[in-house]
């Protein structure tokens, strides 16, 4: 215990910084460049009509997130220790494991889905929502900096997936990296409040992916689309709005 705390406190500094960087960064980036700098060029693109996001807001939102970071480097820490005692399925040569080396990202992205799914449903119980989970609803019209608005307690709870990835899956550790990039990447996409796929996604096999217009959904109306990289679990349990195909076409007709 006094290794794994030794750990977890020379590891956090540094993780703080990168976190700041990379994750801020690129939310930063995002927010910048499609909130402030194109917005008028972009006015086509947002789902919600009535903008609502003010300072006020934003200034939550970062405060959040840098819980919602500490959180990270906390569990971060944790598997790296496990792994530097050769207690994980976690591996570094890509000839060790050569299918789960190729088949990891979409098995990780799966196992954070599943576990996404139904904690969230969970945290929209009654008498869970709003102790946790109404924090992240209280931004009903989302931005970049949504992404890591959270309660402390929920990213606690949603990074706990990474536990039986890295404990009972094997696991290559790129591979992992990578899934954790584009978890950011498509949580910024969930948050940003512009639809900017094309309108025949939802008539492919694409559509099993989830849009941000499917998550913006779910702040504007609070109980449905509770996925976060498949629409499976959702359309599977009978948890996608129905109107959601619809909202997505609405959107496209006022771009072009």
């Amino acid at each position: 215990m006094k290794e794994l705390f030794q750990t977890i406190v020379q590891n956090f500094p540094k993780g703080l910084i990168k976190a700041i960087l990379f994750n801020g960064g690129i939310i930063s980036l995002s927010y910048y460049f499609i909130w402030i700098k194109y917005k008028e060029r972009f006015k086509k693109f947002r789902i919600q009509l009535k903008e609502r996001v003010n300072d006020k807001q934003i200034k939550r939102e970062i405060e959040n997130s840098l819980l919602t970071a500490t959180v990270g480097i906390l569990v971060s820490s944790i598997v790296l220790f496990f792994y530097s005692k050769g207690s994980t399925k976690l591996y570094i040569n890509f000839a060790d494991h050569p299918f789960f080396s190729v088949a990891g990202f979409f098995i990780i992205l799966f196992v954070d889905d599943t576990w996404f799914y139904w904690t969230h449903r969970l945290l929209h119980h009654p008498k869970i929502f709003n102790l946790i989970h109404v924090e992240h609803h209280k931004s009903t019209d989302t931005n970049p900096f949504t992404t890591m608005s959270f309660h402390v307690l929920e990213p606690t709870l949603l990074s706990l997936w990474i536990f039986p990835v890295a404990f009972f899956i094997p696991t290559y550790i790129p591979i992992l990296g990578l899934a954790q990039v584009y978890g950011l990447l498509n949580n910024i996409k969930a948050h940003l409040g512009y639809e900017f796929y094309p309108g025949w996604w939802n008539r492919t096999w694409l559509r099993y992916l989830t849009t941000s217009t499917h998550h913006n959904m779910h702040h504007s109306k609070f109980k449905g689309n509770y996925a976060v990289h498949f629409t499976i679990w959702d359309k599977l349990m009978g948890t996608e709005f129905n109107n959601y195909e619809a909202e997505f076409d609405n959107i496209k007709q006022r771009v072009q």
